[in-house]
C-alpha cells in the first residue's frame, strides 16, 4: 500500500475545503472553494513533477495571488444589495380605515385601491385617516 504523499495531502485538504463550502453555502464568500482549488491544483502539479516543494510553492503562489488580487474581484461580484419593494413605499403614506381597528384585533385600511389588514396600539374607528408606520408581512401598523 502506497503512503500518503504531501502532494496528495494538499489535494485531500483542498477537496475538504471545497466540500465544506458546499455544505456551509456561500456564507464564506466563495473563499474556501478558491483556496481549496489552489491546494488541489498545486498538489496535482507537484505530484506530476514528483516534488512536494513544487506543489507547496504553486499552492502558496495561487493562494497569495487570490488574496491580493482575486478576492476583491470575487467579493464585488458576490455583493448582495437590498432594494426597496413596492410594499416598503407604503410606509409614511395615509390610508382610510374601512373596518374598525380594535386594540387586540386587526381591522382594515384602504391605501389607494388596495385594502390591507391593519393593527394599531389604539382603537381606531371606520372612516378615520391613518398613517402607515410599518409593515410586518401583509399587516400594516398604523397610527
Amino acid at each position: 500500500m502506497e503512503s500518503l504523499t504531501p502532494n496528495m495531502l494538499f489535494v485531500l485538504i483542498g477537496l475538504g475545503l471545497v466540500a465544506v463550502e458546499l455544505i456551509v453555502g456561500v456564507q464564506t464568500g466563495f473563499d474556501l472553494v478558491l483556496l481549496g482549488t489552489s491546494l488541489i491544483f498545486g498538489g496535482l502539479v507537484g505530484n506530476w513533477m514528483d516534488s512536494w516543494q513544487a506543489g507547496l510553492g504553486i499552492s502558496l503562489l495561487l493562494t497569495i495571488g487570490y488574496m491580493i488580487v482575486g478576492r476583491k474581484f470575487v467579493k464585488s461580484k458576490l455583493a448582495i444589495t437590498s432594494k426597496e419593494t413596492n410594499i416598503d413605499q407604503l410606509i409614511g403614506k395615509e390610508g382610510l380605515v374601512v373596518k374598525d381597528i380594535v386594540k387586540h384585533s386587526s381591522g382594515q385600511v384602504k391605501v389607494g385601491t388596495e385594502t390591507w389588514r391593519a393593527v394599531s396600539d389604539q382603537e381606531i374607528k371606520k372612516g378615520t385617516k391613518v398613517k402607515i408606520q410599518s409593515i410586518e408581512g401583509v399587516t400594516l401598523k398604523v397610527v
